[in-house]
């Protein structure tokens, strides 16, 4: 006797929905019209004698049986694709379409100058670009929800890989009339009761301000932190304090109209490390592999003057 199988199809289709948290959002990004998916789920939920979703005001919800089988058909979907890469032998060409993550504080500042470049050398290479922040990133690449993302540290490897890219310089800005603005060189004691700007905590900026104040005694503006790095710009284009901005922002973002002065603190390491991640298990991970080395190597083609090349140190698993 026969057992009949839920199809990979099937699984794609359950997977949409369950990402989506909705049947006309899965439809439309599966091209298939809203009754043509519902029939779909309905034979799957039908062969497996159990309900997948909960449907409410609240949006299509998976069911505890949905949520049973969600690792399980992430894995064989995983698993599936991994067929597909080896039948395609993408281990020699760069080609397929992935999703990728980025954080808002680097993509609009890095990308535009290294995508070009990554599809002139990899034509067939698709990335569906998504900003959003740090943690969500992680808790996005954990969920499924993309392949690969681009952050900084720190981060938790857990599951995942993580291959660290490069390092940029964080600087102190703020107006031209401010009162540190006459000094030649700008040392850590120097922040002691100045007030600085700050940004929400979704950041990771948002420790190492919060640090750099603490050790220096500066007065952080909490009930005006930014959420967003041109906010802090523009709050110290109005005088309200000190900003501490990356390098790659700076270079997009600041003019001389602004009146604004960026330096560096001369006995402070100030900076931040971009890293790429995956999932230790996934199908493309050969390529993931290969694409953050793209990546880094461009972005240092393109940045050479700002960014400087990471390597493994203690605080980051050497593990791809």
């Amino acid at each position: 006797m026969s057992i009949k199988r839920p199809s990979i199809k099937q699984l794609e289709y359950f997977l949409t929905v369950a990402r989506a948290s909705s049947f006309r959002g899965a439809a439309e990004q599966l091209g298939l019209t809203q009754p043509a998916l519902t029939i779909q789920v309905a034979a799957l939920e039908a062969l497996l004698g159990k309900q997948l979703f909960d449907r409410s005001r609240a949006g299509t919800l998976l069911s505890p049986a949905g949520r049973e089988l969600l690792p399980l058909a992430r894995e064989i979907l995983d698993h599936y694709q991994q067929l597909a890469d080896m039948s395609a032998q993408v281990q020699q060409e760069m080609s397929g379409t992935f999703r990728m993550g980025v954080s808002p504080t680097i993509g609009p500042y890095l990308l535009p100058r290294v995508l070009p470049q990554l599809h002139q050398r990899f034509p067939l290479l698709k990335l569906h670009i998504h900003e959003t922040l740090p943690r969500l990133l992680e808790q996005g690449l954990d969920a499924g929800d993309y392949d690969l993302i681009l952050t900084v540290l720190p981060m938790s490897a857990g599951n995942n890989r993580i291959r660290p890219l490069f390092t940029e310089a964080l600087h102190a800005v703020f107006h031209v009339d401010h009162p540190l603005a006459k000094k030649q060189k700008l040392k850590g004691r120097d922040l002691h009761q100045q007030a600085v700007l700050g940004i929400d905590d979704m950041h990771h900026l948002h420790r190492q301000i919060v640090g750099l104040c603490e050790k220096y005694g500066a007065n952080l503006l909490r009930q005006q932190e930014a959420n967003t790095l041109s906010s802090m710009r523009l709050m110290a284009m109005l005088g309200m304090g000190i900003a501490f901005l990356p390098e790659l922002f700076l270079q997009a973002e600041l003019n001389q109209s602004e009146n604004l002065k960026a330096c560096k603190l001369e006995d402070e390491e100030l900076s931040r490390t971009h890293i790429a991640m995956w999932r230790k298990n996934a199908a493309s991970r050969h390529l993931f592999q290969k694409l953050s080395y793209e990546i880094k190597a461009i972005a240092l083609e393109q940045f050479g003057n700002i960014l400087v090349e990471a390597g493994t140190d203690d605080n980051v698993p050497e593990n791809w």
